[in-house]
């Protein structure tokens, strides 16, 4: 039973062994046990008195209240709560920003609609104002559209039709947790690469950033050879422990904004925004040579295995689709494969 004392009641009254001298320490209200010469220390076990084994706590609710810590909620954050990247967490800074297409935005938006100067977010004391920036297709708080907003905690904010954010004001814990159940959501747990769902969002994005930048736009497929047998020959989790290492040397030698996904298997996937043919060719053959030069070693022996790529371009004037670009992508890999494996095709 826990019982709960009172700010005004003294905490010598805490019931203390009969032996035990108690001193209050006046800035908390909280009963200490010390023995001679030694500064008091708190004891959680000798607030406690066995009567028939129920063990009785007075507890002073003030000492309670001082003792608890709150982190301070200076976090200003946006989390996407529709579209493209679901749950991705964007921390505001201090400082003037604008939101849309534009490359050098500070809350880039790629969805279709929204415009390359769509709207800005300006600090204001302990929030931010939201202004929309004459965007062709709108701001919206809570579904009504603004021109100005000042913002509250638990807004949500859209940008044009799919384009959709919560503000959140929090501190730091709750926004290390918001992040990693981002990163949990979009990643594949076994290689650390992004997951199938979070592929098919990110290139359907970036061929709609491509088109209306005329920019090149390549993918890169590719697939273990042979991963069959070394599952049949070394176990599954030998298996695992190729795949693993497979996509820890791929992610060491791709830039930050490459999207690099498990598409299924043992088959990955390579987003390589500004990249024509050559270039993806060109990665695709560092790539297999890595792989190739790389020795897993397992509890069952020391594994080497090799990988076969097709590489997929579109200059961004095309009216390819995401589909085009993972089919054109997909039938140079398995050329490859007929081919005589371990190598990288990016044309046929």
């Amino acid at each position: 039973m826990l019982r709960l004392l009172a700010p005004d009641r003294d905490p010598k009254q805490a019931r203390l062994p009969k032996d035990m001298p108690v001193e209050a320490e006046e800035s908390t209200g909280v009963g200490f046990a010390r023995s001679e010469g030694q500064r008091p220390e708190f004891k959680l076990a000798d607030a406690f008195e066995h009567v028939d084994e129920e063990s009785t706590a007075l507890v002073s609710l003030e000492s309670l209240g001082r003792l608890a810590h709150t982190e301070p909620k200076d976090r200003h954050l946006l989390v996407r709560v529709k579209g493209a990247g679901l749950g991705q967490v964007t921390r505001l800074k201090d400082q003037p920003c604008y939101v849309g297409r534009a490359p050098d935005s500070g809350l880039f938006v790629g969805d279709t609609g929204v415009s390359r100067k769509h709207a800005m977010l300006i600090p204001d004391g302990e929030t931010y104002v939201l202004i929309d920036t004459e965007s062709a297709n709108g701001t919206f708080v809570a579904g009504q559209r603004v021109t100005r907003h000042v913002l509250k905690d638990g807004d949500v904010v859209q940008f044009a039709s799919t384009a959709a954010f919560r503000y959140t004001q929090t501190d730091s814990s709750q926004e290390a947790l918001l992040r990693q159940l981002f990163e949990a959501s979009v990643t594949d747990a076994l290689t650390g690469a992004f997951n199938r769902d979070y592929f098919d969002t990110q290139l359907a994005a970036e061929l709609s950033y491509a088109r209306r930048h005329k920019a090149e736009l390549s993918l890169i497929m590719f697939d273990v050879d042979f991963f069959k047998r070394v599952n049949d020959t070394y176990g599954h989790q030998a298996g695992d422990q190729v795949l693993s290492q497979i996509a820890r040397t791929v992610t060491n030698m791709i830039r930050t904004e490459d999207v690099f996904a498990r598409y299924g298997g043992e088959e990955f996937a390579l987003i390589l925004r500004a990249v024509n043919v050559a270039g993806a060719h060109s990665l695709g053959e560092r790539l297999r040579q890595a792989v190739e030069e790389l020795e897993v070693v397992t509890e069952r022996g020391r594994i080497r295995v090799t990988i076969s790529a097709g590489c997929a371009t579109t200059n961004g004037s095309d009216e390819s689709t995401p589909q085009d670009l993972v089919r054109d992508a997909d039938r140079r890999l398995y050329a490859a494969k007929h081919g005589g494996r371990n190598r990288v095709l990016a044309e046929g």
